[in-house]
């Protein structure tokens, strides 16, 4: 008898401490969560003159990205879908032979969805609205708000039962822009790429 007890209680301890991560990783990316971001961002203009023959200057311009996001995660078992709302900011500036173009924030609204190929680990995908500014210097000219669309891609894992770390990849479209040209009106497309990091902290 007293070698059965023995054999219950020492699977019992060692079932418990499996059981408790088996909870944990069932809460995985489910809830509330607020963080941070930085990363690298480049941003790409084409400028397509209306002259004889028609011509295009490109310029591109690498900065330092950084901001943060909150969102919600819902946990489905094998899977996870949320949706966040970012705001960020870059460093740079972009420079035609003209004029200088210097992105300001942008803000995010995304839905996404992923795939647990851990219990503490997340592969996903994202899209959905980004809003962008941007300001022409050199000579000093008007800023607007672009609206536009963002995609992405990345990885998160768990680092303990409520903080996570991610790195992920976004690719932003702005549309066209008209500015005045020689020979006519001139096309200013705008897009961007990005990666970055982040941490969230998770209720």
């Amino acid at each position: 008898m007293s070698r059965i007890v023995f054999a219950l209680l020492a699977a019992a301890a060692i079932a418990g401490p499996a059981a408790a991560q088996d909870t944990r990783n069932a809460a995985a990316f489910n809830g509330a969560f607020v963080g941070g971001q930085i990363g690298w961002q480049q941003d790409r203009q084409s400028l397509d003159l209306n002259t004889v023959p028609p011509s295009t200057t490109r310029a591109k311009g690498d900065g330092l990205a950084y901001g943060g996001q909150l969102g919600y995660d819902l946990n489905l078992g094998g899977g996870v879908i949320g949706i966040e709302t970012s705001l960020t900011g870059r460093t740079g500036t972009n420079r035609f032979p003209t004029f200088d173009l210097e992105p300001g924030r942008t803000i995010n609204v995304t839905a996404r969805a992923g795939v647990l190929v851990a219990p503490d680990a997340l592969l996903y995908a994202r899209g959905g609205y980004s809003n962008a500014r941007f300001t022409i210097t050199n000579p000093t000219g008007a800023s607007e708000n672009r609206e536009g669309y963002i995609v992405g891609a990345g990885f998160e894992k768990m680092l303990s039962q409520n903080v996570s770390a991610r790195v992920e990849y976004n690719y932003s479209d702005y549309g066209n822009d008209t500015l005045p040209g020689p020979g006519g009106p001139s096309a200013l497309n705008y897009h961007r790429h990005a990666v970055m990091t982040g941490v969230n902290f998770r209720f």
